[in-house]
């Protein structure tokens, strides 16, 4: 997506309807859809080409909460494996792995989402115009 003025006008319309919660900014917006419970958030920054990169990202305190915890998982990890126990750290590699396909799943359903009301939003002013 590049950034213009009609796809600023479009990103405020999905917040205006009620899809999202979130701001748009000149170089970055951030998005929430709209529903309840919801963690994550979508980020489009502006790239040196002027097109957004989007990114998918736990809200606030949950990203870092997220941190915490890996960085927890890690450490207790070494220390099983110190110790000689073993199943510890197969637990949390076990456990990390599905909580990371997990997110990478709501990643792709959360923009294929985006970029489906985008496109939606797309076509409404293509044929006002």
């Amino acid at each position: 997506m590049t950034k213009s003025d009609k796809n600023l006008r479009i990103l405020n319309k999905l917040i205006v309807n009620g899809f999202y919660n979130g701001y748009i900014g000149t170089e970055k917006f951030e998005l929430m859809r709209n529903r309840f419970p919801n963690n994550h958030r979508l980020i489009g920054i502006v790239n040196e080409t002027g097109n957004y990169d989007l990114k998918f990202d736990f809200k606030s305190p949950m990203n870092i909460l997220a941190k915490v915890l890996l960085g927890l998982g890690i450490l207790i990890s070494i220390i099983s494996l110190i110790k000689g126990i073993w199943i510890l750290p197969i637990v949390f590699v076990v456990f990390g792995l599905i909580m990371f396909a997990d997110f990478k799943l709501k990643e792709k359903k959360e923009i294929n989402i985006f970029t489906d009301k985008l496109l939606e939003f797309h076509k409404t002013e293509y044929e006002t115009e």
